[in-house]
């Protein structure tokens, strides 16, 4: 009996199951376009869905028979429809646009670009071959700053900092040099000590209405880009007033108990030397250190705080919007260095190891402002101010052991070790203003300018390095002792570059008989930059002998510190200069779209470059070789064609050929020395470097299927005349950059983005191969038959991949979207293959970074107009290494890191720890 039951129970289970049925379907508009976030509702009752990325929706529990559902989205009419139960399964609804909406739809358009919708459609309309990235993407990514989100795009790999941050993007495997940002369309000024180009990780990433790399130029832009140009559009004015907020906290797992984060005291920390301040030589009671002791801390919070609040006044005609950002984070490393050297042989010595800790707070803070005026439909003027800061205060602690000698891995001996802390603050600091304006004089005709004034700063004030000397016998160190004659160095680095510019563009849209759309594109623009690089080291000693920790000292406080020669702060370094670089251009440019299918922009643009420095303090070398001022003009004239075919309305086809020039940076082509490197390697400036001429060849499709789907795919070519590199040469002991002959570099991009309902795949790699050939210097004999012949250093061609590019780049993304429930999720992981980190003067002896995964999460949950999100950053906290590929030897595969005899050198590891974040975000 109790069998029966249980029978006849899962039969009559089995039958209620069977009669329910579910009912499917797509929400589309008038153009097929999925309406994403549309609602689904069974009338009179509170059953209903959502519809997913892909347009879809599913209703499920429904039993046999009629049932009425309500579909509504925003901007369009409500629509019921009957629907019949079991036949009615899969079913299209295409809803109409509200006409009574229709002034408020055309009116939120400006708002259109937060969108990832909006992004998908310029990808696929744009005349260039661009990826663009929304506020919305943004917004749900794990990442804070621009660096971060630029390496989620194809193609697009990061140059880190010691700390484990991005900063420099490398396009197509092309170096940071063959790359350059915008702001809303103007190019700005770089903050870096030497690179004319802008550190990424500047700018909070929540200033931003999207992100657009551009990866095939048009002549109506800048032509010095090979890989692509970035160009940040920040926040608009909205609509209606509106604003929000957001703060959150959260911390690094770098630093605990056995790994507390240092810090020193910087309110007594000298802004600027003596002699900056007048005096016509600085005395030793300048110098205080009194503020100089190592603070330590468990834990430092990180804090993340944003806001923005606009609205339009007057009818509409003016819109202001004011937008900020603070970022407070605490980044660091545990690292282990190799200082290298090049035996006889040609293989690679171990002559130092390095214990490296990094203990670093960044605080990032943005403010911008958009005043946009509409005087009539004809008439517009804009008004953009920005200011963006980053504050890196670093303590950089050093164990150096001599691993030559009596170095014993084994039984913990060293005869000689050193221990240098750093001290550094780098403030760096961008401010822009742009008035521009739109004006339609005729009924063809446009006319648009800009006028610009930019100013970036970067401080290094009181660059501190105290030095200590030591041994350890039997895994014990003995007490340090202060024995350099200049144990303690102080040095002040500060530079600035300014820029005043000016643009200019005419538009005219004739009708052109063989065309149904035709556009002609005149302009140039004006730019006078000036930068300034000012530059003062004092070096101070202990005394005559030698002090012990302990007996003598226990603190940097405890030393009578004496300065080094005569106070001026002047060394034989020229490391003060000015420079300018001041360009002037024009083009002309054309497009036409024959019968809606061919699309095609070409053109010519000319830039006339006057570059040039002025050394107010050169040594004799200068002097002798005539180093002491430079002035050189040239001009590039650079064509461009861009075809894009369309195969229908969802799909392109786009091939563009354009050619452009690569100007060295500031400090690389004037003749001065840098001691102050991570690498600990002197730099030096190379007066005869020339710009390079750079030949780019693209190739894409692509197909947008509906919603935010996408798929792509293409292939690129650039050849590089002289392009310009950092080589290092052992035997003078400094880096500088050169130009390397001929050089290729081609690739295949492949980008995907799929979405089932609520769930979507994001994906893209990014295949690269770039060749040059260069010589390279080794160790022979005059008789290589004769072993007892004399060493000579001679040369030889050694063909490679260019610096900092990766064969393999990829990101793969898992979404989760659920509107209903307001819930988000994403996965998100990115892989930077194998890349020349730096280079060498000697054959088969170039430093090489290792594969490198990183993997993040964010997820964020709303309710009302209330989000609580987090951000876990690095969860895998892979190490990042750099390798020389020469195997170790037996002996060296006994020192800390090294792997197994046979393998590869390996040069640098650093782990940078796990992040994480917790907040909440309000909007109004």
């Amino acid at each position: 009996m109790k069998q029966f039951l249980l029978l006849s129970l899962l039969f009559f289970s089995i039958t209620v199951l069977a009669e329910t049925r579910e009912v499917k379907g797509l929400v589309l508009d008038k153009g097929n376009e999925p309406l994403i976030g549309a609602t689904v509702q069974l009338s009179g009752t509170l059953k209903g869905t959502v519809v997913g990325f892909d347009g879809s929706f599913k209703l499920g529990g429904l039993e046999p028979g009629k049932h009425t559902i309500n579909i509504s989205f925003m901007g369009y009419k409500e629509q019921v429809h009957v629907i019949n139960i079991p036949f009615d399964e899969d079913i299209v609804i295409i809803l109409d646009e509200d006409d009574q909406m229709v002034g408020e739809v055309v009116v939120t358009g400006t708002m259109a670009k937060k969108t990832a919708t909006s992004a998908r459609a310029t990808e696929r309309m744009a005349s260039k071959v661009v990826n663009v990235v929304s506020a919305q993407t943004i917004e749900l990514s794990p990442d804070l700053d621009v660096a971060n989100v630029v390496k989620r795009i194809s193609g697009v790999s990061l140059e880190r900092n010691n700390s484990g941050d991005g900063q420099y993007a490398i396009v197509r495997g092309m170096d940071k040099r063959y790359n350059y940002t915008l702001v809303n369309g103007v190019k700005i000024p770089s903050p870096d000590n030497k690179n004319r180009y802008v550190p990424l990780d500047i700018f909070p990433s929540d200033l931003m209405d999207r992100l657009e790399v551009t990866k095939a130029l048009t002549p109506d832009m800048e032509g010095d880009a090979v890989g692509g140009a970035i160009n940040l559009v920040m926040k608009d004015a909205p609509d209606k007033f509106e604003g929000q907020f957001n703060m959150s906290v959260g911390g690094n797992t770098l630093f605990n108990a056995d790994n507390p984060f240092m810090s020193w005291d910087q309110s007594g920390m000298m802004q600027s030397p003596p002699t900056w301040s007048g005096a016509n030589r600085a005395t030793d009671g300048d110098f205080s250190v009194s503020h100089m002791k190592n603070q330590y801390q468990n834990y430092v919070p990180n804090i993340i705080a944003g806001g923005s609040i606009g609205d339009r006044f007057f009818d509409d005609k003016l819109g202001v919007i004011v937008a900020a950002s603070y970022q407070q984070t605490a980044r660091g490393s545990e690292s282990t260095w190799y200082q290298t050297g090049m035996q006889t042989n040609n293989s690679t010595r171990l002559d130092n190891m390095e214990e490296r800790n990094y203990s670093q707070l960044q605080k990032r803070a943005g403010v911008h402002n958009k005043i946009d005026l509409r005087i009539n439909p004809n008439h517009k003027l804009n008004w953009y101010n920005a200011f963006v800061y980053l504050r890196n205060d670093q303590v950089r602690d050093v164990t150096r052991t001599r691993t030559w000698g009596s170095y014993d891995p084994i039984n913990g001996n060293a005869g000689e070790m050193s221990f240098n802390t750093r001290y550094r603050s780098t403030i760096q600091q961008i401010f822009n203003s742009t008035l521009s304006g739109e004006h339609r004089v005729a009924d063809k005709v446009v006319i648009d300018w800009s006028g610009v004034y930019s100013k970036a700063t970067n401080d290094i004030p009181d660059n501190l390095r105290f030095s200590r000397s030591g041994e350890m016998n039997n895994w014990v160190v003995s007490p340090e002792r202060i024995a350099e004659i200049n144990a303690l160095r102080r040095r002040w680095d500060k530079n600035d570059d300014q820029d005043i510019a000016m643009y200019a563009n005419i538009t005219m849209n004739p009708d052109v008989s063989f065309a149904t759309k035709s556009e002609f594109k005149f302009g140039g623009l004006v730019r006078y930059k000036d930068r300034t690089n000012d530059y003062e080291s004092f070096t101070f000693s202990a005394g005559n002998r030698a002090l012990v920790q302990g007996v003598d000292w226990n603190d940097i406080t405890d030393v009578d510190w004496k300065m080094n020669g005569n106070g001026s702060g002047v060394t034989a370094s020229p490391n003060t200069y000015n420079s300018h670089e001041n360009i002037k251009a024009a083009y002309g440019q054309f497009l036409f779209d024959i019968n809606d299918r061919l699309e095609i922009v070409g053109g010519v643009r000319m830039e006339h470059t006057d570059i040039g420095y002025f050394l107010p303090n050169p040594t004799m070398e200068n002097e002798d070789n005539n180093e002491v001022e430079m002035n050189e003009t040239y001009m590039d004239f650079l064509p461009s064609i861009h075809f894009k075919y369309k195969l229908d309305k969802n799909q392109n086809i786009r091939a563009s050929y354009f050619k452009s020039v690569i100007r060295p940076g500031f400090a690389e082509f004037v003749p001065i020395s840098n001691t102050d490197t991570e690498d600990d390697w002197e730099e030096r400036g190379n007066p005869n470097v020339q710009r390079t001429i750079g030949h780019n060849l693209d190739l894409r499709y692509e197909f947008f299927p509906s919603g935010l789907d996408k798929f792509m795919i293409g292939g690129f070519y650039k050849q590089l005349i002289d392009p310009i590199e950092y080589a290092l040469n052992r035997t003078a002991g400094y880096i500088m950059p050169d130009n390397f002959g001929t050089a290729t570099n081609w690739g295949i991009e492949l980008d995907v983005v799929k979405y089932f309902r609520n769930f979507g795949i994001s994906g893209n790699y990014t295949y690269t191969n770039s060749e040059i050939t260069t010589d390279k210097s080794y160790y022979t004999r005059v008789d290589p038959d004769d072993s007892s012949s004399d060493l000579i250093l001679a040369t030889r061609e050694e063909t490679r991949s260019l610096q900092g590019q990766a064969a393999h780049i990829g990101n793969l993304s898992l979404l989760y979207k659920d509107s209903k429930r307001g819930l988000d999720i994403q996965l998100a992981s990115v892989y930077t293959g194998d890349r020349i980190h730096s280079l060498s003067a000697f054959y088969k002896n170039d430093m090489w970074q290792r594969g490198f995964w990183q993997l993040d999460f964010s997820a964020e949950k709303k309710i009302g107009n209330v989000t609580v999100y987090t951000k876990l950053y690095n969860l895998l906290n892979n190490a990042y290494e750099i390798e020389i590929r020469q195997p170790i030897t037996s002996d060296q595969a006994m020192f800390p890191q090294q792997g197994e005899t046979g393998d590869n050198v390996l040069v640098r590891q650093d782990f940078y720890g796990r992040q994480f974040l917790i907040g909440l975000k309000y909007k109004f």
